[in-house]
């Protein structure tokens, strides 16, 4: 019988299959690569547009917060300036203290006084009694060189400047001496002593007595000036105590409204070296402060320091010249 022959068997493969390719190629390695750092700028640009956004937003609350504040203050003094009791006109008050002396007031210069700035900033003077005042009280004094006597509650002390007046005029004097005995304050206004600027005599131009009142005497300067951060600021003065009140504030523009009609309301807003002004018929004032960032926060301002600026307007009467 003849050998059928068969086909030879191949053996069966019982490894892994092989891959149809291993790896990467270059090119789609770069095209990962250069995927992973568009996604990664993405992001980082989101990060940093996130934070400046944040800082610029802090910025601009703090500048209106700041804003708020300077306004605040400035409008409370200009509102109660030219304050002198009963005694509405300043020309008829009397300067007792001692013209030489270190922290005079001169009210000569009456309550609202300026300084046109030209491209600087301006300055601002004011000038008037503080506070609620104390009655002068019996034992009346017998002349006017005699002390003064005021409720206990009068709040006074040695070397306060003040302004003693009824309806018929009044004196800015210096406090040399005040003592507290029982319900009543007495005030000394002796000249000489070591209280500047001292009293130029001892004599008070009239005797007050029970409707008369006693006032301390404020002369507040607002001004722009390098703070302690090297930063302009906003300054408020007291006689002669300066303070730095808000930073970042560069610039302080004063409008005075003159009333040139007698009817109590401002018909023109001029400078103070404006021809023909009045500033004893000046019922308003107008403020514009300029304040900006302390830090470089903006990418398109007009100033070449990239600071961000804002402007605040305000505009306020002088209760005691418009009634």
């Amino acid at each position: 019988m003849p050998v059928r022959e068969y086909p030879a068997v191949r053996p069966r493969q019982t490894g892994a299959p092989r891959p149809l390719q291993q790896g990467l190629t270059l090119v789609e390695l770069m095209v990962a690569i250069t995927a992973g750092l568009l996604l990664l700028a993405g992001i980082v640009q989101i990060l940093i547009s996130t934070k400046a956004n944040y800082r610029l937003q802090e910025a601009m609350a703090r500048m209106q917060e700041d804003g708020r504040v300077a306004m605040h203050f400035l409008s409370e003094d200009i509102r109660k300036t030219d304050y002198w009791g009963c005694q509405p006109d300043i020309s008829d008050m009397t300067n007792g203290l001692n013209s030489g002396g270190e922290g005079y007031i001169n009210i000569g210069n009456g309550g609202v006084e300026g300084t046109e700035g030209g491209a600087d900033p301006d300055t601002l003077t004011l000038r008037g009694g503080a506070g609620n005042g104390a009655t002068v009280v019996d034992p009346f004094m017998p002349t006017p060189s005699s002390a003064l006597f005021v409720s206990a509650d009068a709040d006074l002390e040695d070397g306060d400047i003040l302004i003693v007046s009824d309806c018929t005029g009044g004196d800015v004097f210096q406090a040399t001496n005040v003592s507290t005995t029982g319900s009543k304050t007495t005030v000394v206004h002796n000249p000489g002593g070591s209280a500047t600027p001292g009293n130029a005599s001892g004599d008070l131009s009239k005797v007050y007595r029970g409707d008369a009142s006693i006032y301390k005497l404020q002369e507040i300067t607002y001004s722009i000036q390098n703070g302690a951060s090297g930063e302009p600021a906003l300054f408020r003065s007291e006689n002669g105590v300066a303070q730095e009140l808000v930073e970042g504030v560069e610039d302080m523009q004063i409008l005075y409204g003159e009333d040139t009609t007698g009817d109590g309301t401002a018909d023109r807003y001029v400078q103070a070296d404006a021809a023909g002004l009045d500033m004893e018929a000046v019922v308003s004032i107008r403020v514009i402060l300029t304040l900006r960032s302390a830090d470089f926060l903006s990418l398109d301002d007009s100033g070449a320091d990239r600071r961000i600026r804002r402007y605040f307007t305000t505009t306020v009467a002088l209760r005691n010249r418009t009634g």
